[in-house]
């Protein structure tokens, strides 16, 4: 009976000693379950503010950027289509946002044109379109989609006519038969009318 008196002492003292251990163990499992929450969260966040940015880079299908590049204004009320896009800014000529070829003082280099200085066949700028139309009508394909040979050109206000005239008869000899202009949607007050 002293033995039970004993380990029944025992067993109090235990108690009274394993009550710290568990309050420590009991606040070390709320700070992990504290922690984990703010994590979750902060992933929720950034997943959220990585589907706005996607979203908002996909909703303009034409992107016009650029010190050297000064799009018109205009009131269409059209919006543009995904297309095979040609940039004529003052500095290069891009498909797509890829630069392609060189432009200095408003026109492009004559060792770039098939016929000369004269010429109006820019020989890169029909390599590579060939390439993007090609491209774009293998991905219409897969869509199970008619492709359409259109192109949108976005040129500065300030190119001259000869290189605009230059780029849409490349681009009409790779087989791009239609041309839609971009400019800069605005209201009919700001243009002055």
């Amino acid at each position: 009976m002293a033995e039970e008196a004993m380990t029944a002492d025992q067993w109090y003292e235990e108690q009274l000693d394993e009550e710290p251990r568990r309050q420590k163990r009991e606040r070390e499992r709320r700070e992990d379950k504290d922690s984990a929450m703010n994590i979750n969260s902060l992933m929720d966040i950034m997943v959220i503010i990585l589907v706005f940015l996607l979203k908002s880079y996909g909703d303009e299908p034409l992107k016009t950027v650029g010190q050297d590049l000064k799009v018109p204004m205009s009131s269409a009320q059209l919006t543009p289509e995904d297309m095979t896009s040609i940039t004529i800014s003052q500095k290069a000529i891009l498909i797509n946002d890829k630069k392609v070829v060189d432009v200095k003082q408003g026109a492009v280099d004559r060792s770039m044109k098939r016929d000369g200085a004269d010429g109006l066949l820019i020989q890169k700028l029909f390599d590579d379109i060939k390439k993007e139309s090609e491209k774009k009508k293998r991905e219409m394909d897969l869509l199970g989609k008619k492709y359409e040979p259109v192109a949108t050109i976005i040129a500065d206000q300030a190119v001259p006519y000869r290189l605009v005239t230059e780029v849409m008869y490349t681009a009409g000899q790779a087989k791009l038969t239609k041309f839609k202009f971009a400019v800069i949607k605005t209201t009919r007050d700001s243009l002055g009318k």
